[in-house]
């Protein structure tokens, strides 16, 4: 599990970090809503905890908005000594999943990062994927292109599998090794750019259009 820490705050930012290492989480820390921002857009995290003031520059609450404009769904944790009702409907309101004040406890923290995980991955569950005329069944494997059944193989399943999850955002080849095969490099083979293209001639084979694009320098984006 990775989680990103966005906390200007060294001394909260070790606790924070601490906190979930000691869980099994893998942390990555920064100091500002900019560089939250492009580790989101750069990277795949399970959890985000991002504090509302950052100091200059933009602040958490304008960095979740920023996430969800940009169709970045990682689930986020709102930290903030800022505890009136009115602060923590702004938090929600702009994307966060929860609100916690502080000063908090390590436990309390523990237990909302559990809850706001359960719900992610519960929402995450659903049986059935679709985008156009393509869909995939999450519960049998079973792939379908405008009706017609499309056989693939265990890696080029996974691979359809997260990009169907991630339909519309770019994926970088980094995000793809570590969420779809568990690396963190390229391997010799490529093997992301060589079942991209088994993906796209199988799910294309009758002529349909291309659902895969490549994004130059970027990744890679199913829509």
């Amino acid at each position: 599990m990775k989680a990103l820490i966005v906390e200007d705050d060294k001394v909260e930012a070790s606790f924070v970090s601490e906190s979930l290492a000691a869980k099994g989480f893998r942390c990555k820390r920064v100091a500002n809503g900019e560089a939250g921002l492009l580790e989101l857009y750069a990277n795949s995290f399970d959890i985000a905890i991002i504090d509302v003031v950052l100091g200059d520059g933009m602040s958490g609450i304008e960095l979740i908005t920023q996430m969800r404009k940009r169709k970045i769904n990682t689930p986020v944790i709102v930290l903030s000594g800022r505890n009136l009702p009115a602060d923590k409907i702004e938090g929600l309101n702009c994307g966060a999943d929860d609100y916690v004040g502080k000063p908090f406890a390590r436990d309390e923290l523990l237990a909302r990062v559990d809850a706001v995980l359960r719900r992610s991955f519960g929402a995450k569950s659903e049986r059935t994927l679709r985008v156009k005329d393509l869909s995939v069944c999450t519960d049998t494997h079973e792939v379908r292109r405008g009706g017609r059944p499309v056989e693939l193989t265990t890696g080029e399943y996974g691979l359809l599998e997260f990009l169907m999850k991630n339909a519309g955002r770019t994926l970088s080849t980094k995000v793809i090794l570590q969420r779809v095969w568990n690396v963190d490099s390229l391997p010799p083979s490529k093997i992301v750019e060589s079942r991209i293209c088994s993906l796209r001639r199988k799910l294309s084979q009758n002529g349909e259009p291309d659902m895969i694009s490549t994004i130059r320098g970027f990744g890679y984006v199913l829509k």
